[in-house]
């Protein structure tokens, strides 16, 4: 059933109040503070059939009443304000645009660092699943004959090694031709790409040698580290400030749950597009069904998409804090471009 054009009204003044207040709202408290151009009974009348259908609920020990997970959704879907970009809202987010930081994770977790910092709520940056990364070159570095360094440089401007140590001695020349022959082999290629089969033809090209090993042994560890989604949250003991978890308990349930396994945090959808929002119980049977997370995407180039969001109480300010996502977003996505794409155009 669609609501009317004065119960949005309603409902849009109640969710206002709440958001700033964290009080249930009366008839009484919306008829005062509020030119809304209906009578006390039209508001308590309506606030009633609101109830019922669902945008709102009572709690036990007041009169008044509090938006549903529900009123929510309709609230950021048709009811809720879309600030303007103003040039005093993006100063904050020259600090990130002022950081060169070449490693691709960590850019993201500091990123994640200041989105906590400048909203003053728990964070959560993700990583894209770098299925699409490619190995830009590899380094074999030798510290003895039965020691070595492997070193491999992605495409995204990470730089990854591990220290290997072989069953047999390993000669300087072999462990230039296995060098070369990776170089020649699995460079370029979308780490979905370097197969068993692939390996083989390295296997092939480089001949027996007591490095092959620990060598495919690595990539296979890389290529399960780096294709996996990475999550970073911060901030989260900014929740303990709002009154939504004064109950230590509950508020205890939802910092373990989201500190132990931060993967609880993906959305529930992959897809990220512009910013999106779940709300309440859309987060799932767990103890972030009584929170809130927005995200906003990022893009990588073809490498794919991440996502950075908000976590908060369902009681937040979604108009003012989307707003704010989506300029450090945008924001974000510029830096990414500057830092590690157009490098790479221009390599």
């Amino acid at each position: 059933m669609e609501l009317s054009e004065r119960k949005k009204r309603i409902l849009k003044a109640i969710i206002g109040d709440y958001i700033r207040t964290a009080e249930p709202v009366s008839s009484k408290a919306l008829t005062e503070g509020h030119a809304l151009p209906f009578s006390s009974a039209t508001i308590r009348n309506e606030m009633s059939e609101l109830e019922e259908m669902g945008y709102l609920e009572k709690p036990h020990t007041s009169a008044g009443r509090i938006p549903s997970p529900q009123g929510y959704r309709l609230y950021v879907d048709e009811l809720m304000e879309r600030p303007s970009d103003s040039d005093e809202d993006d100063l904050p987010l020259q600090k990130i645009m002022q950081t060169r930081v070449r490693e691709f994770d960590r850019l993201i977790q500091e990123a994640g660092r200041l989105i906590s910092s400048l909203t003053d709520y728990a964070s959560v940056a993700i990583t894209p699943a770098m299925t699409q990364i490619t190995i830009r070159r590899f380094e074999i570095i030798a510290v003895d004959t039965m020691n070595f360094v492997i070193v491999v440089v992605t495409d995204s401007g990470a730089v990854k090694n591990k220290m290997v140590r072989t069953m047999a001695s390993v000669s300087k020349d072999e462990a230039e031709l296995l060098t070369y022959v990776l170089n020649q082999t699995l460079t370029g290629l979308p780490l979905g790409h370097i197969t068993a089969e692939r390996f083989d033809i390295v296997r092939r090209a480089a001949g027996l040698t007591a490095l092959l090993a620990p060598v495919a042994e690595y990539l296979a560890e890389l290529i399960e580290d780096l294709s996996d989604q990475k999550v970073y949250l911060e901030g989260a003991r900014k929740l303990l400030r709002f009154p939504e978890y004064r109950d230590l308990g509950k508020a205890q349930a939802l910092l373990d749950y989201m500190e132990v396994d931060h993967r609880h945090l993906l959305p529930a959808t992959r897809k990220i597009d512009g910013i999106r929002f779940f709300i309440g119980p859309e987060n799932g049977e767990n103890p972030l069904s009584d929170t809130s997370v927005i995200y906003a995407k990022y893009d990588i180039g073809r490498i794919g998409q991440g996502a950075i969001g908000i976590v908060g109480p369902t009681r937040m300010d979604y108009a003012k804090l989307s707003a704010q996502l989506s300029r450090f977003a945008k924001g974000l996505n510029k830096l990414i471009a500057e830092t590690f794409l157009e490098e790479k155009d221009g390599d």
